[in-house]
C-alpha cells in the first residue's frame, strides 16, 4: 500500500513515501472522503485493511450502516477478525421485528458473532475491547498488524452531531495508535465540506476519492496537506 510507483519520483516523492512508511510503523488514522461507487470504496478499504500483503493482520471491522458486505472482499476464513456493529434506534427496532430466518439469510458471508451496540459510548467500548482481545490473543501486536475499519461516520454524525463524534474519533484513534495500528473511517462527503474540515485535524492521512470521466482516482494528503500524492488513477480491474 505504501510503495506505489504513482506517488512520484524525486525528493518530494521519496519524502512522501518515507512519511507513509513511518506512519505505518508508528500507527496512523485515515479518513476516506468523497462520494463514489461502492466498489471503489471497497477497493481502498481492502488496501487499508492490508489484504494485499502477506504479513499477518488482526482486524476489527465496524459496521455503522447495517451493511458489512463492504468488508467481504478478500476476507479469508482464516483471518483473525473481531466484528462490531452499531445500530441506530430505528434499525435496532426493525431487527427486533424481523424473523430469525430473514436475519440468517441476510447475514454477510464473513459474519461470525458481532458485538452489537446501540450507543456511541458502547461502540467506543466495544472497539477498545476488541483491540484488547486481539492484543491478548497475540501476546502483543507488531507494528501495523492491527487494522481497524469503520464503514461510515454518517449515521454517527446524524445521531450525535460533530462535537460528540469528534471526541469518539479522538479516543478511538488513540486506542488504535497505542498498538501501532491503523484505523480508517469512510465519510462520503467533499473534502472541503464543513464536517470534514472539523474532523480533519484528527487524522494523519486523508484520502480523497473521485470519478473523472469513468476514471477512478484518489489523492492522499498527509501532515494537514503539506504533502500530497496528487490525483492517481486506480485500476479497478
Amino acid at each position: 500500500m505504501f510503495s506505489r510507483k504513482d506517488w512520484g519520483s524525486g525528493s518530494d516523492g521519496e519524502q512522501f513515501t518515507e512519511t507513509l512508511s513511518r506512519l505505518k510503523r508508528t500507527g496512523a488514522s485515515v479518513l476516506v472522503v468523497g462520494s463514489v461507487r461502492p466498489h471503489q470504496q471497497r477497493d481502498v478499504c481492502r488496501r487499508l485493511l492490508g489484504q494485499a500483503t502477506v504479513q499477518p493482520r488482526r482486524r476489527v471491522l465496524v459496521s455503522t450502516t447495517g451493511d458489512s458486505h463492504q468488508f467481504d472482499a478478500d476476507i479469508n476464513a482464516s483471518d483473525t477478525l473481531k466484528l462490531v456493529s452499531y445500530a441506530t434506534q430505528a434499525r435496532s427496532t426493525a431487527a427486533t421485528d424481523t424473523s430469525p430466518d430473514t436475519i440468517e439469510s441476510d447475514a454477510p458471508s464473513l459474519e461470525a458473532s458481532p458485538t452489537t451496540t446501540t450507543t456511541l459510548a458502547d461502540l467506543g467500548i466495544a472497539i477498545s475491547s476488541a483491540i484488547e482481545e486481539l492484543e491478548t490473543e497475540a501476546d502483543g501486536l507488531a507494528p501495523a498488524e492491527l487494522r481497524v475499519g469503520i464503514d461510515s461516520l454518517v449515521p454517527l454524525l446524524e445521531e450525535y452531531g460533530a462535537e460528540r463524534v469528534f471526541k469518539f474519533v479522538h479516543l478511538t484513534n488513540g486506542r488504535t495508535r497505542d498498538t501501532d495500528g491503523m484505523i480508517h473511517y469512510h465519510l462520503p462527503m467533499d473534502r472541503d465540506s464543513d464536517v470534514v474540515s472539523v474532523l480533519a485535524p484528527l487524522f494523519n492521512i486523508i484520502i480523497e476519492l473521485r470519478e473523472q470521466n469513468g476514471d477512478f482516482q484518489e489523492r492522499w494528503s498527509i501532515n494537514d496537506g503539506d504533502q500530497s500524492s496528487g490525483w492517481i488513477s486506480i485500476d479497478q480491474s
